[in-house]
């Protein structure tokens, strides 16, 4: 019922808010009365769509890449390109997400002389 719209804020920071959009009839936009409080500027914007299971198991996500514009009381999203997330594109679309993920990981942890972080496993057990 609803997502999570990232953009840019007045003073020129990232901001997120939960958001309800509805498709505008006739139009390829998306619209909703604008966050009471939120000032979220016009330009690069992003929604972020997610949903799962009551134990947060089956986790299924997908990003909407786009350009927020305001009209008056409502802000309109004008959607550009769909990544998906999670779930989206099945299991192997999982594994190759998985995959590049940890690539990413491996060149931002190369490129500082870092080591890969060690995972206080016993710790972690203990917790559940």
């Amino acid at each position: 019922p609803d997502a999570v719209l990232s953009g840019r804020a007045a003073d020129g920071h990232p901001f997120s808010v939960r958001w309800a959009p509805r498709p505008l009839p006739g139009r390829e936009v998306l619209g909703a009365p604008r966050a009471p409080g939120v000032a979220l500027v016009d330009g690069p914007a992003s929604l972020l769509c997610h949903s799962h299971d009551d134990r947060l198991w089956r986790l299924r996500s997908l990003l909407v890449r786009g350009t927020l514009r305001s009209d008056g009381d409502r802000w309109e999203f004008v959607p550009l390109a769909l990544v998906p997330g999670n779930g989206m594109a099945g299991p192997l679309g999982d594994a190759r997400s998985f995959v590049a993920a940890r690539r990413r990981a491996g060149r931002y942890l190369r490129r500082r002389g870092l080591p890969r972080p060690r995972v206080p496993w016993a710790t972690v057990r203990k917790l559940r």
